[in-house]
């Protein structure tokens, strides 16, 4: 699941790309990515600017097509795409989401990037780091046909031409001048709403704009749940998933089982300083790659070699000397120092 850092990672990205730009086209190939219109009852939803119809206003995917993009912002967990005219376009990756940029014409990046670029190092040309999904190695430039894993065109790619190709679990293509967006989600859960750009509901604490440790405390004062759990539900605080607590409690030298309500001011102020500089420093590797997560130029992070406990079971601790242990908690693992962490 992206969490804060990746998800600020791509907003920085996509801030080198789209600003100024206009938007051509628009497909949406998955009608679950929310409420959508719908037009002539094709699977894949197709907004060409030369088509574009009559209901065009706000809340309407159409009325993006033609407009230029002001700038890309994020709000918690959700990527704004702001639009001239005052639109904006919300999304929200949720599990298993991810975006990916494919410019038009445009060789990879050069070499002379280093971590904390926000662009992907050079590294990111050999095979290893080129997009891979479920195991499938592609190139970032593709044939003219839509790629599956057979190696056959999508029956998709009948409906909609023969077009710049999409990978596989494409939900969403949104076509710029300068290059595609493509959003790629196998387990369907993101969401992509158009909304007025006025519209910005309350949102819970986010990490990257600082959590004072007395905030935190007012908050977990009745809560006499696990810390661990405290910190991640989202309801209360902004993208901690569970790779980051782990980290963050590690740092602070807090238990994760701990009642959140037993911290005190204190132990807070740990918490608030290890999350500040956790998320600078997966911000500025563009992420954790432990699993699937690419940037958005496909390119895997490296907050993943800083990782001091997550999946480090058996291994000695970095701090101590003693051996790092995985627990279960609410149906996910925790990873933790019984010596450093109290």
């Amino acid at each position: 699941m992206p969490e804060l850092p990746e998800v600020e990672t791509l907003c920085r990205q996509l801030n080198t790309v789209l600003p100024g730009e206009r938007i051509l086209r628009i497909e949406v190939l998955d009608p679950r990515l929310g409420n959508i219109e719908r037009k002539r009852g094709d699977s894949a939803i197709i907004f060409p600017e030369s088509a574009v119809p009559d209901d065009s206003g706000p809340g309407k995917v159409a009325g993006l097509v033609g407009r230029r993009v002001a700038a890309v912002t994020r709000r918690g967990k959700y990527i704004h795409i702001q639009m001239d005219g005052g639109l904006t376009a919300a999304l929200h990756l949720r599990m298993s989401g991810r975006l990916l940029y494919l410019a038009a014409n445009v060789p990879p990046p050069s070499n002379g990037r280093r971590e904390g670029d926000i662009l992907p190092p050079p590294r990111a040309r050999r095979r290893k780091d080129c997009v891979s999904l479920k195991g499938e190695t592609l190139p970032l430039s593709l044939p003219e046909t839509r790629v599956r894993k057979t190696g056959a065109p999508s029956p998709l790619a009948k409906k909609v031409g023969r077009r710049p190709p999409f990978f596989p679990y494409s939900r969403l293509v949104i076509g710029f001048s300068s290059g595609t967006l493509v959003l790629i989600d196998p387990r369907r859960f993101a969401t992509f709403a158009v909304q007025p750009e006025e519209i910005t509901p309350a949102l819970p604490d986010d990490p990257m704009e600082g959590l004072p440790a007395q905030r935190l405390r007012e908050i977990a004062r009745t809560r006499r749940r696990p810390v661990k759990s405290f910190l991640m539900d989202q309801r209360l605080i902004a993208g901690i998933g569970n790779i980051y607590a782990c980290e963050i409690l590690f740092a602070a030298g807090i238990d994760p089982r701990r009642p959140a309500c037993s911290l005190a001011t204190a132990e807070w102020r740990k918490v608030a300083k290890a999350a500040a500089a956790i998320f600078r420093r997966a911000v500025a590797c563009r992420g954790t790659t432990v699993s699937d997560w690419r940037d958005l130029f496909g390119c895997s992070g490296t907050n993943q070699d800083h990782l001091e406990v997550y999946s480090r079971q058996g291994a000695p601790c970095r701090r101590c000397g003693g051996s790092i242990e995985r627990i279960n908690q609410g149906g996910r693992g925790t990873w933790l120092c019984p010596i450093c962490q109290k």
